[in-house]
């Protein structure tokens, strides 16, 4: 395993620290913290333009990230759509759900791809049902049910080649159904 891949993998596995921003507080030197969400997102993407524009490449990322948006960005992006605008609760399911299953999948594939994708649907699932269980007043049938759609949904994210990068799409796609179905049923 190279230094790069490495480095990826452990990011990866680091993602549920956006959550660090329930623990905050509301105002940070006199700033609401929405706001200073939004500011660092933009930040984030601003430097991305500027890398896109003089062709930067930063360690850690994959060659052809050269001249698209680089993951960092994508996952900047969902961190700021999912903390503004999805309740606690489906978060920590998505961003910890993420944070272990994509680099469960990038070894899986390559390591033992037999086990891909059974093993990450039931990972998310089994992340799911606990943090469901633990933050929600849910029915276990309820909490079966969403586990399971967003599992199907968080690995479905993963599989397209498309210039949207799954560490956006296995964070958002699963927000939108996961919240969605909740709008239906609650």
């Amino acid at each position: 395993m190279n230094e790069d891949h490495l480095l990826r993998r452990i990011i990866h596995s680091m993602t549920w620290i956006v959550l660090v921003y329930y623990l905050l507080p509301e105002q940070i030197f006199g700033y609401y913290k929405r706001s200073l969400l939004i500011i660092l997102v933009v930040s984030i993407l601003g430097f991305e333009g500027l890398r896109l524009y003089n062709e930067w490449h930063i360690f850690g990322m994959r060659d052809y990230e050269k001249k698209q948006i680089a993951a960092y960005a994508w996952a900047a992006m969902a961190a700021g759509i999912a903390l503004v605008l999805f309740p606690m609760h489906l978060n920590i399911v998505c961003f910890i759900g993420m944070g272990v299953v994509d680099p469960l999948i990038g070894e899986l594939k390559y390591h033992a791809p037999q086990f891909y994708p059974y093993i990450p649907l039931l990972t998310w699932g089994i992340i799911a049902v606990i943090i469901l269980h633990v933050f929600t007043p849910y029915t276990f049938a309820l909490i079966l049910f969403l586990s399971i759609i967003g599992s199907l949904t968080a690995i479905s994210a993963e599989y397209p080649s498309i210039i949207i990068d799954d560490d956006f799409l296995m964070v958002i796609v699963p927000l939108l159904i996961l919240y969605l179905i909740e709008l239906i049923f609650l």
